[in-house]
């Protein structure tokens, strides 16, 4: 009767062998040589198997065999110990079942905590990265860095002691990208006005070298877009925008009524360097 299940079991064919198992059982209810097989087999799986889902399962299938014979067996005083015994065995497996789930939770936050740990003193190392950082490139890549190392930190799962640390860390951060982006844009601007400066001057000599040509309103476009109406004010220093009314003022009192008015309107139509 239980040579197929045998067969199956000893040939490691786990999904054959409870098939087969289960179905002898609920052929076989009364069966004490039957269920005592198929009840072996499922606990030595639920003890031995590497995978706990897997063994959390068969323990279970373990359980409704252990109920199922129970409830269909003819009791006696030996079949009442033997199946006291079959649940003092499959507790047994439970028990450490749940155990070693305990175990692997305290394993895994442990290993959380100390991964938490490496990114807050990742985050820490980063800030010098951040202080050093004199280009707009350096900057960047500074900012990429901290945004992995965060991403990383599993913020559910920090202590007490590391949110006080994190919550440090993302005010100092904070407070230095604010800062870092200030001086960024301010070298930035310094260089936007330097090219200004360069073209106002270029306009102002071009000019004053042919003010007859410029007078021409091809010519006059030609000359201010590129130079005098190429830069955006709002960026510009006062002192930059100082020599650029002179500039301005200085061509435009140079015009005739027609080009005073070509020339306001130039300042209007072109396009400003954003760079």
């Amino acid at each position: 009767m239980l040579n197929l299940f045998e067969k199956y079991k000893n040939s490691n064919m786990i999904t054959e062998a409870i098939l087969v198992g289960r179905s002898l059982l609920n052929r076989n209810p009364h069966s004490e040589e039957v269920f005592s097989a198929y009840f072996d087999y499922l606990c030595k799986l639920a003890e031995t198997l590497p995978n706990p889902d897997d063994r959390h399962d068969f323990a279970a299938q373990a359980g409704v065999s252990l109920a199922f014979y129970s409830e269909n067996a003819e009791l006696d005083e030996n079949k009442i110990a033997s199946i006291a015994s079959c649940q003092q065995r499959l507790t047994t497996i439970i028990n450490a079942l749940a155990d070693a789930e305990q175990e692997a939770q305290a394993d895994a936050a442990t290993k959380v905590i100390a991964n938490n740990d490496n990114g807050l003193k990742k985050l820490t190392q980063l800030k010098d990265s951040l202080i050093s950082a004199s280009t707009q490139e350096l900057f960047d890549r500074a900012l990429i860095e901290i945004r992995a190392v965060d991403s990383r930190i599993k913020k559910d799962a920090l202590t007490d002691d590391q949110i006080v640390t994190y919550e440090m860390l993302t005010k100092e951060h904070t407070d230095l990208i604010s800062s870092i982006m200030r001086d960024l844009e301010y070298k930035k601007n310094i260089a936007y006005n330097k090219l200004a400066v360069d073209s106002f001057a270029k306009a102002f000599k071009q000019f004053r070298k042919d003010e007859s040509k410029h007078k021409d309103q091809r010519q006059l476009f030609s000359l201010a877009s590129s130079t005098l109406f190429a830069y955006d004010a709002s960026r510009l220093f006062n002192e930059t925008l100082i020599y650029y009314n002179h500039v301005y003022s200085y061509i435009f009192s140079k015009l005739d009524d027609d080009g005073k008015f070509a020339l306001t309107r130039f300042s209007i139509e072109c396009e400003r360097k954003l760079g």
